[in-house]
């Protein structure tokens, strides 16, 4: 009989999938095996490597890929706890976008045609908002009505 989880044959270029010895320990009752903390460690670690099949590594090892999935999460997670990075619970908000609307957009009426802007001398100066990880600046001569339709457009707070 030949061992099948031994070596798995694929047709990409990609490093032999380890075969981690002693990582299963036993099995319960209802036939699931227990694996040991020591060899998931080491078949975890082994996955991280440039190159190596996770699904490849899974098979040579009698392992569900998805379980063996979950195991590596796991342990990235608990990586990352250790060495003070930052957790997924702790990380930044994604940027939020906020539409760009002209003064001419938001007064015309939707029938009107809008003729594109003459070129302006603009007055040195700007105005920059920071909300909620998103940066609004707004250069040259800034009236108050075009202030309040960009403030208009931001979203309540709750």
């Amino acid at each position: 009989m030949v061992d099948t989880y031994s070596k798995v044959d694929t047709y990409m270029k990609e490093r032999a999938a380890p075969r981690i010895e002693g990582l299963i320990t036993g099995r319960k009752g209802d036939g699931r095996c227990v694996y040991s903390e020591a060899g998931k460690r080491a078949l975890v670690e082994a996955c991280l490597q440039p190159g190596v099949s996770v699904a490849a590594s899974a098979l040579a090892n009698g392992v569900n890929a998805n379980l063996l999935r979950k195991w590596i999460v796991h342990y990235q997670r608990k990586q990352r706890g250790k060495t003070g990075a930052v957790t997924k619970s702790h990380a930044a908000a994604p940027a939020v976008l906020l539409p760009v609307i002209s003064e001419a957009v938001a007064t015309r009426p939707a029938t009107t045609r809008v003729e594109p802007a003459k070129p302006k001398a603009q007055a040195p100066g700007s105005i920059e908002i920071e909300y909620a990880g998103a940066r609004i600046v707004l250069r040259g001569a800034v009236s108050a009505r075009q202030l309040a339709v960009v403030l208009a457009c931001l979203p309540r707070s709750t």
